[in-house]
């Protein structure tokens, strides 16, 4: 059975979105102070820790149950093999880089090795008639 996003998180759609909590009491600061020996590196520190509180599942109510429901739908959930674009297949077309994937020159066959006897038409137009046949009729 397949579920879109809004089936699977329905039940959650009464939990509110929370803003970080981004206030410092004493402790915090003292623990970031004490593990950090320049002061830029604090207001990293001071960052890591407000992240690190807010997206806790012990803490964001919301992130916790898209989790549980997450995983309770996960049977259902279809799975395919990724398909990443190739880098070959972008262009430079109209002074822009578009994605053309039926430009690609790499996507061609290939005839090397494969050439039959006599002409002939395929996909691309006249096949090339092989140098033994040229030859042989002289």
């Amino acid at each position: 059975m397949e579920y879109t996003l809004k089936d699977i998180y329905a039940d959650c759609a009464e939990i509110k979105r929370k803003k970080p909590y981004d206030h410092v009491n004493e402790e915090i600061a003292k623990r970031i102070g004490s593990e950090y020996r320049t002061l830029p590196t604090y207001e990293k520190g001071l960052y890591e820790e407000v992240f690190k509180r807010h997206y806790s599942l012990h803490d964001n109510e919301l992130l916790k149950c898209r989790w549980t429901q997450y995983k309770k739908h996960l049977e259902g959930r279809v799975f395919a093999p990724f398909q990443f674009p190739d880098v070959r297949d972008l262009h430079f077309y109209n002074c822009a880089i578009r994605f053309l994937p039926s430009e690609s020159i790499h996507r061609r066959t290939k005839y090397g090795f494969k050439l039959k006897p006599g002409p002939g038409v395929d996909d691309f137009g006249q096949m090339p008639i092989p140098q033994e046949l040229i030859i042989k009729r002289f």
